[in-house]
C-alpha cells in the first residue's frame, strides 16, 4: 500500500545516525552466528522484472506470485531474497509504495519461507535531482553525470543522504511485524557509482568519483581530522594552500609526491564503510534485531582500491553483521570458468575478512549462464550448482543467495543468470540447488554451530601495496605480469597451500598487533613493496615475540606517505634479517634463484633446486652474525636470507615467488611455500591422499561441538580414489553421508578416522562424523 510520509526534519535524523555510525559494530550487537537461521534463497521480487526493477502490483499479482513462491518452496529453498528500489518505491517525494514488498512478505509467510530484503538506492527517482541539482556525480575530469534512474545521486549530499536514510527507515516500517521478514542486504556490490556504464566520461578505471561539492567537503573534514592544520597538510602534500576551502582531491599524478592520492583513496575506503554503517543504523533504528548484511561485487583479493570506488572488505565487514561477495564463476566477462584455485583463494579471502563476524554471506551466487549483449559464458549446469553451493558452505558461508530465480528479463543481461527458464520451466540446476537447500535446512544446527578449522598460517593482505607509484603505478615494459600484482602474489602463495590441503587465512594489515595475528605460527608477506611504518613495526614485534615471518622483496620500501625508506627492507626489518638491499636488477621475464644449502626453513628443497623469481632481483649485503644465505641469483648474489630475531625468526626472498608461481607453477616455488608449513609445524584439519596420478582432491572441515563436517571435492574431470584422515572423535567415530543418510565406513588407525571414497568427476561428498563413545 502507498504510505505518505509525515513531514519531519531529516537533519536531526541524519545527525544522530552520523554520530552513532562512528562505532561501526551494528546497533544491538552482532547476532550469534551459531544460532538463528541459515538462509538458502533465490532472488525473486514478484513477477519477472530483473533487479533492481520492480513490477507494479495488479489484481492478478497475488495468484501469479503465489504460484512462483510455491514452486520455490517445492524445490527446497527456505528463503526468498526480494528487493526494494528507490525509483519504484518513492516516485513522489514522501509517498512510499511498498505494496510489492508487503505482498511478497505475506505470500512467503503463508508458504513458510523467510524474506531477506535487498535495498537499492543506486537508481533514484527524478525528483531527487530536481530537488538537489548540486547532488549529481562529478568525475575527476569535471564531467557531471546526468542520472538516467541510475546511477542516482551522491550520498554525500546532506539532503540526498537524509532522503536515502529516510527511505531505509520507511522500508523497515513496511515489514515491521511481518513474521516472514528475516534481514537485510543494505548495499549490493558497493561502489561510489553503480549500475551505469558512463563511458562518455572516460576510462572508468582511471576516471575517479566523486568530485561533487559535497564529497569534496567531506574529504576536507576527513583531512582536518587527520592533519589538524592546513600547514600540516601542506607539508604532507607539498603544497602552499592558504585555507581548507582551497583543498581539492587530486585529479592526476605528478613526479613530486602522491601523498594526496593515498589520502584520497584511504578516504574513499573509509567513506564507503561509514556509509554502510549509516544504512545499518537506519534500519536498526526501526528493527534493532534484524540481521544486516552487504556484499562486494567480487572477493576483494581480485580487485584494487585504486580502481574507482572499490571497497575494503575488511572495513566493510565492521559495519554489518555479515559481509560477503558475489560469486560468478561463469560470468559473461570470464574468458574461461573460474579455476578451483582461483575460486578457493576468493572464498578464503572473503571468509578471512569476516572472521570477526563469525561467517560471511554469499550475496549473489550465479544461477545461469552469463550474458553481456552478444558476449555469453559457458552454460551453467547442475554439477556447477552443486559444486558452487557446497564449496561456499564448506568455506564457512552463513547464507547462500542464488541470483536469480528468473533470468534477466531486460537490459544487456537479458536472458542470462536465471535458475529456471523465463517461462517458469524448472531446470536440472534448479532441482540440484533445491536439494542442497533442503539438506542445509534439515541439518541447520550442524552448519550453524560449526566453524572452519583453524589455520596456523596467514597470508598478509596489505592493500596499500596496490598504490606503489601512485596514479601512474607501473611494473615495467616487457615484464610478464597481469594487471593486479598484489592479487597475483596473494593467489600464488595461496595456491601452494590449496594444492596440499593446508589451511591458511588472509590477514588484513589492520589486524596486525592483535591476539589473532599473534596466534599464527607463520606470517607470509607477499608483494610488500609499500607498507605503512606502523604495520612494518608490528611485523618486527611479531617476530620478536616468537613468530615466523617470510617476506618477499623490498618489504617496507615505500611508506604510507609515499616516501622511500633510507634502508631496505624498511622499518627496522634489516636488523631483523641481518641484511640490506645493495643492488636491484629488473627482470624482463623470469629469473632463476638457486638453492645453495639445505636448511630447516626449506625442508622440501635441496641444493641445486631452482625457483622462479619475477619483476626484479634484489641482491643483499648480509651482515648479521647469525644470518644464513639459503639461495643465490645466477651471479652468486644472496637471494634468500634467513635469520633468528628475538624469540622468532624471519626469511626474506629477493624477488616475488608468489606471483611467479601464480603465472608459471614452477613446482619448486610450491615446495618452498609448502616447506614453510613443515618448518613451523602447521596443523592440517584433514590429510588427503589419492593413488591416482594427477588427482586434485580438495577437502575442507567445519568443526562443531562433538562432530566434524567433512567436505570432499574432486576438482578434476576424471574419477579419483580418495582418502581422508581426520583426528578420531573418541573411541568410536561414526560417519554418515549428509545428503543420502547412508552410513559411511570409518577405519580407525593411529588416532585417525580414515574415510575412503572414489569421487566421480567434479563430485562433492559431504559427511558428518560424530563421536559414539
Amino acid at each position: 500500500m502507498i504510505r505518505r510520509a509525515r513531514l519531519f526534519v531529516f537533519v536531526i535524523l541524519v545527525l544522530g545516525l552520523v554520530l552513532s555510525a562512528a562505532s561501526a559494530v551494528p546497533q544491538g550487537g552482532r547476532p550469534d552466528p551459531t544460532r538463528g537461521f541459515f538462509p538458502v534463497s533465490v532472488w525473486y521480487a514478484g513477477g519477472k522484472a530483473r533487479a533492481p526493477m520492480l513490477e507494479t502490483v495488479t489484481p492478478a499479482s497475488r495468484d501469479a506470485w503465489r504460484k512462483d513462491i510455491a514452486q520455490i518452496k517445492r524445490l527446497g529453498f527456505n528463503t526468498v531474497r526480494t528487493w526494494v528500489e528507490w525509483t519504484a518505491c518513492e516516485k513522489t517525494e514522501g509517498a512510499y509504495d511498498f505494496s510489492a514488498l508487503e505482498l511478497l512478505a505475506d505470500l512467503a509467510g503463508e508458504a513458510g519461507l523467510r524474506v531477506i530484503i535487498q535495498v537499492y538506492i543506486d537508481s533514484a527517482p527524478d525528483w531527487v535531482g530536481a530537488r538537489y541539482p548540486d547532488s549529481k556525480f562529478v568525475s575527476s575530469n569535471g564531467v557531471t553525470v546526468e542520472s538516467q534512474a541510475s546511477p542516482g545521486f551522491c550520498f554525500d549530499h546532506p539532503g540526498v543522504r537524509g532522503k536515502i536514510l529516510g527511505f531505509f527507515q520507511a522500508a523497515a516500517r513496511a515489514v515491521k511485524g511481518k513474521p516472514a521478514f528475516y534481514g537485510w542486504d543494505l548495499w549490493s556490490e558497493p561502489h561510489i557509482i553503480n549500475w551505469a556504464e558512463v563511458y562518455y566520461v572516460g576510462d572508468l578505471k582511471s576516471v575517479q568519483f566523486c568530485y561533487c561539492p559535497s564529497t569534496q567537503a567531506r574529504f576536507r573534514d576527513w583531512l582536518k581530522a587527520k592533519y589538524g592544520t592546513i600547514e600540516a597538510l601542506n607539508t604532507a602534500w607539498y603544497r602552499t594552500l592558504r585555507a581548507w576551502d582551497e583543498v581539492e582531491p587530486p585529479r592526476f599524478g605528478t613526479i613530486l609526491t602522491f601523498t594526496d592520492y593515498i589520502d584520497w583513496k584511504a578516504f574513499i575506503a573509509d567513506k564507503l564503510a561509514e556509509d554502510l554503517a549509516l544504512k545499518a543504523r537506519a534500519v536498526k533504528s526501526v528493527l534493532p534485531d534484524a540481521v544486516v548484511t552487504s556484499h562486494s561485487a567480487a572477493p576483494g583479493i581480485f580487485t584494487r582500491p585504486d580502481w574507482s570506488g572499490t571497497p575494503d572488505d575488511r572495513k566493510m565487514a565492521d559495519s554489518v553483521d555479515f559481509y560477503g561477495a558475489s560469486i560468478y564463476p561463469k560470468h559473461a566477462w570470464t574468458i574461461r570458468p573460474w579455476s578451483p584455485t582461483y575460486r578457493s583463494s576468493g572464498l578464503d579471502f572473503v571468509r578471512s575478512m569476516g572472521i570477526a563476524n563469525g561467517g560471511f554471506y554469499i550475496g549473489e551466487l550465479q544461477a545461469g549462464y552469463g550474458v553481456f549483449g552478444m558476449k555469453m559464458s559457458q552454460p551453467v549446469v547442475a554439477a556447477d550448482t552443486r559444486d558452487w553451493m557446497w564449496s561456499t558452505v564448506a568455506y564457512g558461508a552463513r547464507a547462500v543467495n542464488i541470483y536469480a530465480y528468473f533470468p534477466m528479463s531486460t537490459g544487456y543481461e537479458a536472458g542470462g543468470y536465471g535458475l529456471v527458464e523465463l517461462d517458469g520451466k524448472v531446470t536440472e540446476r534448479a532441482e540440484a540447488g533445491g536439494r542442497i537447500a533442503k539438506v542445509i535446512t534439515d541439518n541447520m544446527d550442524l552448519f550453524l554451530k560449526a566453524q572452519p578449522a583453524g589455520a596456523d598460517i596467514a597470508i598478509l593482505y596489505n592493500p596499500l601495496a596496490h598504490m606503489i607509484g601512485g596514479q601512474q603505478a607501473y611494473t615495467g615494459e616487457g615484464q610478464t605480469v597481469g594487471v593486479n600484482s598484489l592479487s597475483e602474489s596473494l593467489q600464488g602463495v595461496h595456491r601452494a597451500y590449496f594444492e596440499r590441503n593446508i589451511p591458511v587465512d588472509f590477514l588484513h594489515v589492520r589486524d596486525l598487533g592483535t591476539p589473532r595475528a599473534a596466534g599464527y605460527k607463520l606470517l607470509i608477506a607477499p608483494y610488500p613493496v609499500m607498507m605503512s611504518l606502523p604495520h612494518v613495526e608490528a611485523l618486527v614485534d611479531y617476530v620478536r615475540a616468537g613468530g615466523t615471518l617470510v617476506t618477499e622483496a623490498r618489504c617496507g620500501w615505500v611508506d604510507e606517505k609515499g616516501f622511500s625508506s633510507p634502508v631496505i627492507p624498511g622499518g627496522g626489518l634489516h636488523e631483523v634479517l641481518g641484511c640490506r638491499e645493495v643492488e636491484l636488477t629488473p627482470l624482463p621475464k623470469t629469473g632463476a634463484i638457486e638453492i645453495k644449502a639445505a636448511d630447516e626453513a626449506i625442508p622440501l628443497l635441496k641444493p641445486g633446486d631452482r625457483l622462479d623469481g619475477l619483476f626484479f632481483e634484489e641482491g643483499f649485503d648480509v651482515f648479521g652474525a647469525k644470518s644464513r644465505v639459503l639461495a643465490a641469483f645466477g651471479d652468486g648474489r644472496p637471494a634468500i636470507v634467513a635469520a633468528p630475531f628475538g624469540k622468532g625468526r624471519a626469511v626474506i626472498v629477493g624477488s616475488f615467488l608468489g606471483s611467479a608461481y601464480h603465472h608459471f607453477q614452477n613446482p619448486a616455488n610450491g615446495r618452498f611455500f609448502a616447506g614453510l608449513a613443515d618448518w613451523v609445524g602447521a596443523g592440517r584439519a584433514v590429510e588427503v591422499s589419492s593413488p591416482d596420478p594427477g588427482a586434485l582432491i580438495e577437502s575442507r572441515v567445519l568443526v562443531g561441538p562433538g562432530y566434524r563436517l567433512l567436505f570432499g571435492f574432486n576438482r578434476g574431470e576424471t574419477a579419483a580414489r580418495s582418502s581422508f584422515a581426520l583426528p578420531a572423535l573418541g573411541k568410536t567415530t561414526a560417519a554418515r553421508d549428509l545428503e543420502t543418510g547412508a552410513a559411511a565406513v570409518v577405519r580407525l588407525s593411529g588416532g585417525k578416522a580414515i574415510l575412503e571414497k572414489t569421487l566421480g568427476p567434479r563430485e562433492a561428498w559431504i559427511v558428518v562424523l560424530e563421536s559414539k563413545s
